[in-house]
């Protein structure tokens, strides 16, 4: 039996504002399940980050109800990583805040390191990697509190296109590994469809949930830049940017 790790039901948010009251979100429901991995897309400022804000305490909603089961990491789109502190301190700064046993924390936080190609950075400073081991660092560093759940914020739109395609296919597999259930927010079709289990498609503000589409692709489990070469890739790339409605006015 599959278990639910996520469930939103009847979500609304609603801002107030100089103007008036704003209404971001009308009456999103979805669910997610444990290793599942849910990639949101939809018109720039139409409420993607508002939901997983929610999801994540930062905000509260207006109406509806919000359900994890289990603990909850939320990698954003910067790494924010403190510049004077060493990579392996950075990653400890989750177990400190946490009151968590740090011999204990350090042991596991060094074994990601090592896991995941940062042994040798360990005591660089952050100033001293490149964007990607940047962000590597910083996933370590969201892992380091044994998250069930991830949130990830447009966490790779900061790096250029090559890192680009490397980093998502690196966390794609640390979390695969380690047995993790994400929900990314992404305005990159193409990155959505090649990462995710399913898609969510929102509407323009206030955003609803305008469709979903389960990815099936030839070769279940194949990592994201195999998936861009699978023959139906283009297939739910047309369907889901027609949805979105872009329109560009020169």
């Amino acid at each position: 039996m599959s278990v639910i790790k996520v469930e939103l039901q009847n979500i609304e948010m609603k801002f107030q504002t100089v103007e008036g009251e704003t209404e971001a979100i009308r009456n999103v429901s979805l669910s997610v399940e444990a290793g599942e991995f849910v990639s949101i897309v939809g018109p720039s400022g139409c409420g993607k980050s508002t939901i997983l804000n929610i999801l994540s305490g930062l905000n509260k909603s207006t109406a509806g109800q919000v359900r994890v089961n289990g603990r909850m990491g939320y990698m954003l789109q910067k790494d924010h990583l403190f510049e004077w502190r060493t990579i392996l301190n950075n990653c400890l700064v989750g177990p400190e805040v946490q009151g968590q046993d740090m011999k204990a924390a350090r042991e596991s936080v060094i074994h990601l390191l090592k896991t995941y190609g940062l042994e040798n950075f360990m005591h660089h400073y952050p100033n001293q990697l490149s964007g990607g081991m940047r962000q590597r660092a910083a996933l370590i560093r969201t892992l380091a509190v044994n998250p069930d759940v991830l949130l990830l914020d447009e966490a790779f739109s900061a790096l250029d296109y090559q890192t680009r395609l490397t980093m998502v296919d690196e966390v794609w597999t640390i979390l695969k590994k380690e047995n993790k259930t994400a929900i990314i927010v992404t305005h990159d079709i193409a990155e959505a469809i090649s990462m995710s289990d399913r898609i969510i498609v929102f509407s323009h503000r206030p955003a609803e949930v305008k469709s979903i589409y389960s990815i099936e692709l030839a070769q279940a489990g194949n990592p994201p830049l195999e998936n861009r070469k699978d023959e139906r890739f283009r297939h739910y790339f047309d369907a889901i940017w027609k949805e979105l409605d872009v329109h560009v006015t020169g």
